[in-house]
């Protein structure tokens, strides 16, 4: 069996055995439901095991008050309740067994007043008279008051009395009892990105200041710091509210107000589109507004979490601070690896955020949820069964084997709203006067209670890997805004109070407080002002011009179109030209002509394509297409023709030594074969012509000024 599946069946069988104890015994006198309910105007809940039990009941209209001279009321008591269920069971009528009965003449009791009666109960412990009424043991006690009369039951009343320890009771510790609450009114920015205050909201934050005024035990309550900040800087009546709200949370009953971001950004989005820096810096910025509006600090400790949230999110809250989050049943019964309704919401469990890191996880007490948001019309008797609820989880714990001192509850509505005003203010009361409650706050409750545990291990819930909700679509526009928006702004003067309010725009893109169309008119609003201060800026045409020099100055006019100096970066570029200051930054005067002459230097002569391009001095962003312009370069002519004279010059006195080397060689052959020695040697050594019939050796041989060759004339003629 898995560890899920046997910690269900061993919780359901201790709540199987809870409710058996809560069965009704038969012919347990007196009988509910015999009557019109009596009202119960006031009553003492916890007494002394020999104090005095006192209450004022309403009678129904349907009793004539003149015709009770010989009624009776009748108050039982019935064994103590060990459990919650044993409560809702006296609730329902299924009354465990009886203790003691008194019988009360309504002769002997005071006149009524109106329809009321008041009644005073002795009580005793340790031993049994008919003028008091018994409760042996310190515990909570279902009763039943009814008024009879001929032996017809006029009217009836289940309530429950909690008897106090003596010398002879066991020590029980106090179990803890913190309460949660949080508005659910939406942040809502018009199209000025004013928050606004509607009809619906300004309801919801008086509905809040009640609260914070009526109850009696510390509140973490969580409301959007936008909200109270708009109200501080609103007209008299929202100040006047922020200013009962401020005071309620100050006013000594120790109070929390929970950090939440100074605009809606839904953690578990931030995580996932990796703007944790973002809501970090918006976390900051919403605990200054709060300590701003309520001069208190805010709690960062502690998270209301009214919805899904996922590991990423819960894993951004842990590293910020937070250590304990508070989700309702609602949110909770749908986690992975849940117990569900069978989780002892008395302890903490643990929430897996990945990497092997927990955090702590408080769920709401789904016996008291729904009680605390619905309105009572009976706030004595409500808030009696809701604190009679609370002592018998306590002593739930006890009989399970446990200290109620290192467990806790948390008291909330279903989706943490605010709970009814007077719901709260009753039970709230009664829960600060009861002693075996302790109320404190969420942060204290966090560190005093144990975790929940299954086989000796923690018990550990998973998270989902993503909720609904994408932020990246916008923080990509944001991003690309703020790059137009540096670009643009560079251009402009220092001081100038626009790029601010550029800023201030695109921060709030991310918020949940901008409905998406909202978010498509401020991007496009912001676009149609940086083009048009960029539009102000008018290049020059295309245009040609020539150089005459190795060195020259371009002069170009550039417009301002605008009421604003404009700065801007000219930057020109060619293949074939030289640019010795590069780019130049210049300021353009509003409403004028701007000239800018440009050194450029050339390389070579011709006629060469140059561009022109006017930047943004950050980005670089071009102020238009591109200018082409082209340059024709002369500069280098005389030097051209230098070097082709000399070039024609080099050529033409090789070619005349040339032919004055070949009329020589010409020359000295024809010579050569004329003279009579050289033909002698001819006749003599036929061998020594060469194949062509020249004389022997190299046709281009030096020729000495005899006519003979060096070989000829040194040789040894035959005898003539």
């Amino acid at each position: 069996m898995n560890p899920c599946r046997r910690v269900t069946w061993a919780l359901a069988a201790g709540l199987a055995l809870a409710l058996t104890t809560g069965t009704p015994a038969a012919g347990a006198p007196p009988s509910p439901a015999a009557g019109p309910r009596l009202g119960l105007i006031s009553q003492t809940f916890n007494v002394a095991a020999d104090g005095t039990l006192q209450l004022v009941v309403a009678l129904p209209a349907s009793v004539n008050t003149a015709a009770l001279a010989d009624a009776t009321m009748v108050v039982g008591a019935y064994r103590a309740v060990d459990s919650r269920e044993a409560v809702q069971a006296a609730v329902d009528g299924e009354l465990p067994p009886s203790v003691d009965t008194v019988d009360l003449r309504l002769a002997d009791l005071p006149p009524p007043s109106g329809q009321q009666l008041s009644v005073s109960v002795p009580l005793e412990a340790r031993t049994r008279t008919s003028e008091a009424l018994q409760l042996p043991a310190a515990g909570v006690y279902p009763l039943v008051v009814e008024v009879r009369s001929s032996g017809e039951v006029l009217a009836e009343l289940t309530t429950f009395v909690h008897r106090l320890p003596d010398g002879d009771d066991p020590f029980v510790g106090d179990l803890p009892v913190a309460m949660a609450m949080a508005t659910t009114s939406a942040v809502h920015l018009d199209d000025s990105t004013e928050v606004v205050l509607d009809d619906a909201t300004m309801a919801e934050l008086t509905h809040l200041a009640d609260v914070l005024e009526a109850v009696a035990i510390p509140v973490s309550a969580q409301v959007p710091p936008a909200l109270l900040d708009a109200l501080a800087r609103g007209d008299d009546t929202q100040r006047a509210l922020e200013a009962r709200i401020s005071a309620a949370l100050n006013n000594g009953v120790g109070h929390d107000a929970l950090s939440l971001p100074s605009l809606p950004l839904d953690p578990s989005a931030a995580a996932a589109a990796g703007e944790t820096d973002l809501y970090t810096e918006w976390l900051r910025d919403g605990e200054d507004l709060l300590a701003t509006t309520t001069n208190s600090s805010a709690r960062r400790t502690t998270r209301l979490i009214p919805d899904d949230i996922s590991q990423g999110g819960a894993r951004l809250l842990r590293d910020l601070g937070t250590r304990l989050l508070v989700m309702p049943v609602s949110v909770y019964d749908y986690l992975p690896d849940t117990f569900g309704g069978f989780t002892d919401s008395t302890q903490l469990v643990q929430l897996d955020v990945g990497g092997g890191v927990t955090v702590d996880l408080a769920v709401v007490d789904r016996f008291a949820d729904d009680r605390l948001a619905q309105r009572t019309t009976t706030p004595t008797l409500t808030s009696i069964i809701a604190v009679a609820d609370l002592l018998a989880a306590r002593e739930q714990i006890v009989q399970f084997g446990g200290d109620p001192r290192r467990h806790g509850l948390t008291l909330a509505t279903p989706d943490l709203s605010l709970p009814n005003t007077a719901t709260v203010q009753a039970i709230t009361a009664l829960i600060a006067d009861t002693p075996g409650l302790r109320p404190m706050s969420l942060d204290d409750l966090g560190v005093r209670t144990d975790q929940l545990l299954y086989d000796g291990q923690e018990v550990v819930v998973g998270l989902p890997d993503a909720v609904p909700g994408d932020l990246l679509t916008r923080t990509a526009l944001a991003g690309a805004l703020r790059v137009e928006a540096a670009a643009t702004a560079s251009m402009l003067p220092e001081g100038d109070p626009r790029p601010n309010g550029w800023t201030r725009l695109i921060d709030l893109i991310p918020t949940e407080a901008l409905a998406d169309d909202q978010v498509t008119t401020i991007a496009a609003e912001l676009r149609a002002e940086y083009s048009a201060i960029r539009a102000a800026v008018v290049p020059p045409d295309g245009f040609s011009f020539s150089l005459t020099g190795r060195r020259s100055e371009i002069p170009l006019k550039i417009q301002n179109t605008g009421d604003t100096t404009l700065t801007v970066v000219i930057r020109m570029s060619s293949s074939k030209l030289l640019f010795p200051e590069g780019e130049q930054v210049v300021e353009l005067l509003p409403g004028e002509y701007t000239e800018v002459r440009v050194p450029i230097e050339a390389r070579s002569n011709g006629k060469f394509p140059v561009t022109l391009e006017v930047l943004t001095p950050v980005g670089n962003v071009r102020l238009g297409p591109p200018v082409p312009l082209t340059a024709r370069v002369t500069a280098l002519a005389g030097l051209g023709n230098l070097i082709t004279f000399a070039a024609l010059l080099m050529v033409a006195t090789w070619w005349v030594r040339h032919v004055r080397q070949n009329r020589r060689k010409r020359s000295a052959d024809t010579a050569f074969g004329r003279h009579p020695a050289s033909r002698a040697a001819a006749d003599q050594y036929p061998r020594a012509e060469s194949e062509s019939g020249g004389p022997t050796g190299d046709r281009g041989a030096v020729i000495d000024d005899s006519g003979l060759s060096p070989d000829a004339a040194t040789s040894t003629l035959p005898p003539s």
